[in-house]
């Protein structure tokens, strides 16, 4: 037999942490700067300038571009869009919030912690930070795949902040989306 609780929330939730327990004590608040066993493999500190002195581990096989590629399509191209058969296509919200054109070439430039920064600690204004929901790894599997489309549209193909310059279809490389999803 199974029965509703009336309280509605489980003894355990932040609700509980301030209040007095039966035996006079009261849950302490976590010490600044600690951080649990279950998320250090996901710590990287609490400055962005900690995220910049860090190197991409994961090297760029097809499994981390193909990883990242389905993470930046879930995550990143309802504001930053994507390339589809060579051409940038603005992502859903893009209207109501832009996000830049990673495909072009001033982020090009870039380096990868440039761009795991931003994932890991969210943008200036209206990003969010992601560093809570990925692993370290697939902060770097959606940098290999930002960087795997940037190296198939070079100076031939310079992609500006609305179109690429060159209708040029998928290299091949499996690292543009030729799917329309």
């Amino acid at each position: 037999m199974i029965t509703i609780n009336p309280a509605g929330a489980l003894p355990f939730n932040q609700d509980m942490v301030n209040t007095q327990y039966a035996n006079g004590t009261i849950m302490r608040p976590a010490p600044e700067g600690a951080v649990s066993v279950a998320e250090a493999n996901r710590w990287v500190g609490t400055k962005r300038e900690d995220a910049l002195e860090l190197t991409n581990t994961v090297p760029p096989s097809v499994e981390s571009v193909s990883k990242g590629k389905r993470l930046y399509h879930i995550n990143c191209s309802p504001c930053h869009g994507r390339m589809i058969e060579g051409e940038y296509v603005a992502g859903a919200v893009s209207q109501q919030v832009p996000g830049p054109n990673l495909f072009m070439s001033f982020y090009k430039e870039r380096p990868d912690n440039h761009f795991f920064q931003f994932i890991y600690f969210g943008g200036m204004a209206i990003m969010p930070a992601y560093g809570w929901k990925f692993s370290i790894e697939e902060h770097w599997d959606i940098v290999n795949y930002i960087r795997s489309v940037q190296s198939v549209y070079t100076n031939s193909t310079q992609v500006s902040s609305g179109q690429a310059d060159s209708g040029q279809a998928d290299s091949g490389q499996g690292s543009s989306d030729t799917s329309g999803q």
